[in-house]
């Protein structure tokens, strides 16, 4: 985790805070960085669907191609200039690509071999959040700007909590930050097959738990973050389909950024 970083450009709004954080990564943790700049079905679909007038096939295939190459040199010329001066970093990667957001990004995360999506929260179509749910990497949402000062690590008994704990005592060294760690015990999710016991993850990873404790995993997290002022959480991704709305929620109700593993 973290060696090559895939930053995800969606053509709504540059993600600022997402470069800033990547750059953070690249300087500590010495990370990779690829641009993917997603060109989207959905563009030429709303486009399509609001026009006023017929549109033959041969004009609508000039029109594509136009926007297109329109879109490619706003990520060549535009965002690839403004990413390099936000990470400091000259030798960023690029791959531009077309599709559904989902689809497109999982696409780059195997061609290029990425094993990490790094992404800017915004109120936009959630559809796109649904790579929370197939992306076979960890996803980390940005939302928190500044330095990560503390880190709140939440295992629970809804998801694989292997890799949470070791990539939270490397980002902690790395960013100097303090951690506090839980283990929730939610009494009304589904119970992952593939959870481990707290006391299993405490002798294995060196965890020393600020509590164990029996709560819903929205409600805990959400208060835990906003009392201690976590910059960013960090939790196994809930596997159970579904789940993907209550993930954005934490970055959406605490202001911290999310960081979900597999």
């Amino acid at each position: 985790m973290f060696d090559k970083v895939m930053i995800s450009v969606p053509m709504e709004q540059f993600p600022s805070l997402a470069f800033e954080r990547a750059r953070d990564l690249s300087e500590y943790l010495g990370s990779r960085l690829l641009v993917s700049y997603v060109i989207e079905d959905d563009l030429f679909e709303r486009v399509s669907a609001s026009s006023l007038h017929v549109v033959t096939g041969k004009d609508q295939e000039l029109w594509e191609r136009k926007m297109i190459a329109t879109h490619e040199k706003i990520a060549r010329d535009v965002v690839v200039k403004e990413a390099k001066r936000l990470t400091g970093r000259n030798d960023l990667e690029l791959r531009i690509v077309r599709g559904g957001y989902a689809g497109a990004l999982s696409r780059v995360i195997e061609e290029e071999g990425c094993d990490m999506i790094l992404m800017e929260y915004h109120s936009f179509d959630l559809l796109k959040y649904r790579i929370m749910d197939r992306s076979p990497v960890p996803v980390w949402i940005e939302r928190h700007k500044g330095p990560i000062r503390r880190i709140g690590l939440f295992c629970t008994n809804l998801a694989p909590n292997e890799r949470a704990p070791g990539a939270a005592r490397k980002l902690k060294k790395a960013f100097g930050a303090g951690l506090e760690s839980y283990y929730i015990l939610d009494p009304g999710g589904d119970v992952d097959e593939g959870r481990e016991e707290p006391e299993l993850i405490s002798a294995r990873d060196r965890i020393k738990w600020t509590g164990v404790v029996h709560d819903r995993v929205e409600s805990f997290i959400t208060k835990r973050s906003k009392e201690n002022d976590l910059d960013l959480i960090i939790l196994g991704r809930i596997r159970k389909r579904g789940y993907f709305h209550l993930r954005s929620k934490f970055a959406k109700k605490t202001g911290a950024s999310v960081l979900l593993i597999n």
